[in-house]
């Protein structure tokens, strides 16, 4: 998709879709393609591959548009694409101009024009910078007089900011523009999943790492806001190509025996293949590491939850295996890394009353004591 700036708008451009995001009040407006006609003097600036979503930091910050800006193909499932996010844009709606952005040309507008190449030093000549630097700002430090609180705030939103590309350009994050990667093969044939709904309409919301970000698009509710909206999921995808090899172990009268009775007058000319993939999916709900989110909550979400699916596809057969982890399913929690002091239930809450809560303790100790009996691990 295609990135124009004009004085009030940044537009995003797609076939028969566009996206109109206010350099000045920092809304988005879905509209047809065509409507990019109506702009005022469109300035293409490059190309970019999807919508992770829009942020601000503080109220009195600008509203923030992140987009992906480099993606690779992991492979495919039934015939779908399955991409990896590599890094991200953040685009400042305001009427600054943008910098670093560094997207990739397109080849439409830009034609015949090559990507200029960054000019990087070598490892040494960047820590002698960073330690000169670094004695400049200590030096700064003690000279000027306290920061005020505009300069806490950048300092506070540049700190978010980078966390965030961090977070996203980590090689955990995926996406498909025509196949759900949030919902099991399993679940996408349950009776009630409408596969002619839109990606963002049917796939599972504890997967959908960025639900918060669009979610001024979500409540657009119109077809061309649906568009836009690009599910993304946190976890790990890899997905290969395999090659049945007979000639190894069978003879070559054999291998012709089993070929014409598994396939008949038409067996296959090229070598048979397949291809295995395995799919996790994070839940973004109490999300965290071991040490710090432990147990269940009020609505049933377990700390670090994971599925974990395998797929084998052999065209036109696809099948796959489900497993899942989380933490225990009780109200518990704990200091430490190690077991040593022993977990503690949390019970007693405002929320349940005294006959509820006497229930949930008891059945807390037997799930402990039927996950201690089984070898369980406890996270």
């Amino acid at each position: 998709m295609e990135l124009y700036q004009t004085d009030k708008h940044y537009i995003l451009q797609e076939g028969d879709y566009s996206l109109w995001c206010s350099r000045i009040r920092g809304t988005l407006e879905a509209k047809k393609g065509f409507d990019l006609c109506s702009a005022w003097n469109p300035v293409c600036i490059g190309v970019v591959y999807g919508i992770i979503g829009k942020l601000r930091i503080h109220p009195e910050a600008d509203w923030k548009l992140v987009l992906i800006k480099q993606k690779s193909v992991v492979g495919q499932v039934a015939k779908h694409d399955i991409y990896k996010v590599h890094k991200i844009a953040v685009l400042s709606l305001s009427g600054s101009e943008p910098t670093e952005l560094d997207l990739d040309l397109c080849k439409k507008h830009h034609f015949g024009i090559k990507k200029p190449e960054r000019i990087t030093s070598s490892d040494g000549q960047q820590k002698a910078l960073q330690k000169t630097w670094n004695s400049i700002k200590t030096a700064a430090e003690t000279v000027k007089p306290k920061k005020r609180e505009g300069k806490d705030k950048e300092k506070f939103e540049r700190r978010i900011l980078e966390e965030l590309q961090k977070m996203y350009e980590s090689d955990s994050f995926f996406y498909s523009k025509s196949f759900d990667l949030t919902n099991t093969i399993q679940r996408q044939h349950y009776a009630d999943y409408n596969p002619k709904l839109p990606l963002w309409r049917r796939c599972d919301e504890r997967f959908f790492w960025n639900r918060h970000l669009v979610q001024e698009l979500i409540d657009m509710e119109n077809d061309l806001s649906d568009h836009w909206i690009l599910p993304v999921v946190n976890g790990f995808v890899q997905i290969e190509l395999c090659y049945m090899d007979f000639e190894e172990n069978l003879q070559a009268g054999a291998l012709e025996a089993i070929m014409l009775s598994e396939f008949g007058d038409k067996k296959p000319k090229a070598p048979l293949r397949y291809g295995i993939g395995v799919i996790s999916r994070r839940s973004r709900h109490r999300a965290g590491t071991r040490s710090k989110r432990r147990g269940i909550d009020e609505n049933g979400a377990c700390a670090n939850y994971v599925e974990t699916e395998q797929i084998i596809e052999f065209s036109p057969h696809l099948v796959s295996f489900v497993q899942v982890r989380g933490s225990i399913p009780v109200f518990w929690s704990q200091s430490g890394l190690k077991y040593r002091p022993p977990p503690r239930l949390d019970c007693g809450r405002k929320t349940f009353s005294s006959q509820i809560s006497l229930e949930i303790v008891h059945l807390q100790i037997f799930l402990i004591y039927i996950f201690s009996g089984l070898g369980c691990s406890k996270s």
